[in-house]
């Protein structure tokens, strides 16, 4: 995601905003390169949010502050983006403009058919692979309808519209909670998504003293704390796992692999680099992933011992234990050069 083509738009002046105005930018890129001072700032994603955050802007997941105009970048999931739409139109000023900027592979042309089956009349910027479409806002104009709710799911539990799995428990966590042993003293959960994995741990770890449950996506993590209920053993943290530095006695995880629709193994990497980080001495990592990623080398390099738990079709489970302090891992290092 990126506001290239929101720039070159304003730049042509296919599209203006009011001068000095406060304008909305609702899931906004890290890149967005609108006035500092006259933009607050919608992002849910906390690595984002923090970014956006460090280079000025006032940002906040549900942010509630009326605005001149708004320009909502499409999410990934279609329910999410008719959401922020709908958010838009509630806090966008009567008279106001609102846009929507897309790529094709997010769906905006399906969005475009959604607001003009809603009645509205946009106006269109097409550039690099997707659109920018906008419209006026209407006195008394709103979208109630498309605004998100809790999804209820058969096991009782509930996810949100746009996070990881929102619609059942994934292959990938169901595998891995099949395979993990009780575990015992201080546990995390990294990219703990609405809590399936932390949830299942609890119920068949008794000696566990407390789990700490670490989401980078706010709604989800909202998901969570509802999902772990009144268990005084559970803690939700809205947080950029690539950032802790907390002692953990066991770790479990099931990373995100992709940036948007893109696999990218670096982020299960940066998993596995915190996690050699945070775990104490003796600590075991637990982790299931794609069997196409190459995370073996990297939990070798990290650890005294790693090995392939299970595997089946599409997924495997890693374990690692004995996380290697900077000089072990220099020394290994220099061991497999040599070699």
């Amino acid at each position: 995601m990126s506001s290239d083509r929101l720039m070159r738009a304003l730049e042509t002046g296919q599209l203006s905003f009011p001068d000095n105005a406060t304008v909305g930018a609702w899931n906004a890129p890290d890149d967005l390169r609108l006035p500092v001072d006259h933009t607050i700032v919608s992002q849910a994603f906390r690595p984002s949010h923090d970014l956006l955050s460090a280079r000025g802007f006032r940002v906040s997941p549900t942010p509630d502050t009326p605005v001149a105009a708004s320009i909502v970048f499409c999410h990934r999931s279609k329910d999410a983006t008719l959401d922020l739409l709908a958010q838009a139109l509630k806090l966008t000023q009567p008279g106001g403009l609102i846009a929507l900027d897309g790529a094709k592979t997010d769906g905006i042309d399906s969005h475009i058919k959604a607001l003009r089956a809603a009645g509205f009349e946009l106006e269109t910027y097409a550039k690099s692979h997707g659109k920018i479409v906008w419209f006026t806002r209407s006195e008394g104009q709103a979208r109630d309808d498309w605004l998100s709710d809790w999804i209820t799911l058969p096991n009782g539990d509930v996810t949100w519209p746009g996070i990881f799995s929102s619609d059942g428990i994934d292959t990938g966590s169901q595998l891995l909670v099949d395979a993990l042993p009780p575990l015992t003293g201080h546990v995390a959960d990294f990219g703990a998504g609405w809590g399936y994995l932390s949830k299942s741990v609890l119920r068949n770890s008794a000696d566990i003293s407390q789990i700490d449950l670490y989401e980078a996506d706010y709604h989800a993590c909202d998901a969570a704390r509802r999902n772990l209920g009144d268990d005084a053993r559970a803690f939700v943290h809205w947080a950029d796992v690539s950032r802790l530095d907390t002692a953990f006695d066991a770790i479990i995880t099931n990373p995100p692999f992709h940036i948007g629709r893109k696999p990218d193994p670096t982020i299960g990497q940066a998993f596995i680099e915190a996690a050699g980080r945070c775990l104490k001495p003796r600590g075991v990592l637990w982790m299931v992933a794609n069997r196409t990623l190459p995370y073996e080398a990297m939990l070798d390099s990290l650890f005294r011992k790693s090995e392939t738990i299970a595997s089946s079709t599409g997924f495997k489970i890693l374990r690692a234990e004995g996380p290697l302090g900077p000089k072990s891992r220099s020394r290994q290092r220099e061991q497999s050069s040599l070699s």
